[in-house]
This record gives C-alpha cells, structure tokens and sequence, in this order.
C-alpha cells in the first residue's frame, strides 16, 4: 500500500468518525491537508465524495432505526427546511465574496471556543431555556449552525448545544443534530459536485468513500447509543487538548 492510500484511507476515516460527533469534520481534514499536503484551501473533490458517503450512511442509519416513519417525516420535513435558511443565507454570502479563512490558528481558537460552549449547554442548567415549541427549536438551531462555517466550531456540535440550551436531553440533542445534518449535507453535496465539468471515479476517491461510509455509520450507532451514559465531557477535554496543541504548534 502507498503512502498516498494510506493519506486517503486516514482521510476517509477522519471525515466518517468526525462527521456526527461535536468535534469537527471539516476541522481535522483541514488540519490533515494543512500538515500533509501543504493546502490552505479546500479540496472540493475529495469533500464531495466523503460527504455523499456521510449522507448515504447518515440515511442508512436512521432508515435501519425507523426514523423515517410517515409520521416523523410529516413531523419534521417542514422543519428541517426553515431551520437550514440561515445556513443558506450564510453559505451564499460567503460563496459569494469567496470567502476563504482556514488556518491551524483560526481552528485551534474554535475548537476550545466550541468546547466551552459545549460544556457549558450541557452542565450548567442557569443557561438552559425551556422551549416546548419543537419548531421554534430547530428554527433557533438553525441560527446555531452557521457557527460552523467557522473551520473547527463543528456543524453537529452547535447543534447539539443549541438543543441541549433548549432543554433537549443528551441523545436527543444528538439526533435532532442528525437529522439537521441531511439537508445541509445535501447542500454542500450539490454545490460542490458543480464545480467539475468530469467526475471521475478512481482509486482514491473510492479510498475515501469506502473508508468515510463504514467510520459514519459505525460512529454514528455507537455515538447514539453510549452518549446519555458518557456525556460530552469527554469531546470538550478532546476540544481543549486539539486546540491547545494547534496553538503551541504555530506560535
């Protein structure tokens, strides 16, 4: 195996584990390319193809777990479609004026900003705000979210510290974060695949979409299962150690 297969292995690894738990996907393949492949952009390519597999598995998990009953798909679809317009309206904006602003500085501070907030919404019921409308929740979550555009805060975290704020419990937070992640996976999918007039299929792009499928749909039952057991303090201590580590690491 080359040392190439092995970088695309790790890539689809790092994307599948980090995807759906509040600690940054977008954060750790910036770092990976960053130390290894010297890139300070995005690599549209390789992000497209680990998004559809994190979307496929995404979809695989919660039809196996029977969240896609009519009922629930009545229930939310609505939902899920008001709470991604902010997300919308950011992505435009930053799509628009091209916006580009990665760095192993900038991730370091919102990796341990992320942290703090996360452990916070989950510890300290003096911030928490009891809201019983489910809409109003997601809506308010939606504004949470953008939060991740931001490389390091994490798309799954905000949304999970926005639900846990809300008074949702830990492995509902979680799922709620689930299910705002299809359409704003799907987004990022379809705006990114526009970008290429041919999209070949080779060994590494199958490398990472292999490798990113069975890392989400692994992390993804295990996440839900074990979280209301460990709580989030394990994922702010990680939060804190990565962005420390950044921090010395470019200072």
């Amino acid at each position: 195996m080359t040392d190439s297969s092995i970088f695309y292995i790790f890539y689809g690894l790092i994307q599948g584990i980090t995807e759906f738990i509040p600690i940054s996907s977008s954060g750790h393949l910036n770092i990976l390319e960053i130390l290894f492949k010297s890139l300070e952009s995005r690599n549209y390519l390789h992000e497209t193809t680990a998004h559809f597999a994190s979307l496929l598995a995404l979809l695989i998990y919660l039809f196996a777990n029977k969240h896609f009953s009519k009922s629930n798909i009545k229930a939310y679809w609505k939902i899920l479609i008001y709470a991604t317009v902010p997300a919308i309206l950011i992505g435009f904006i930053i799509k628009f004026y091209d916006v580009s602003y990665i760095s192993l500085e900038l991730i370091g501070y919102t990796s341990i900003t992320g942290a703090i907030l996360l452990y916070v919404s989950d510890k300290t019921e003096k911030f928490k705000f009891k809201i019983n409308n489910k809409s109003t929740k997601f809506i308010l979550a939606g504004f949470f979210q953008c939060l991740a555009f931001l490389p390091g805060f994490s798309r799954a975290g905000s949304c999970i510290i926005a639900f846990r704020i809300f008074g949702e419990d830990r492995k509902y937070s979680s799922i709620y974060s689930l299910y705002m992640g299809i359409p704003i996976i799907c987004l990022s999918f379809f705006s990114n695949i526009k970008k290429f007039e041919n999209f070949i299929i080779d060994k590494n792009l199958s490398l990472i979409f292999i490798t990113t499928f069975f890392a989400a749909y692994f992390t993804i039952s295990v996440f839900i299962k074990v979280i209301n057991k460990i709580g989030f303090t394990p994922f702010v201590i990680y939060r804190v150690l990565l962005g420390l580590i950044l921090l010395i690491y470019v200072s």
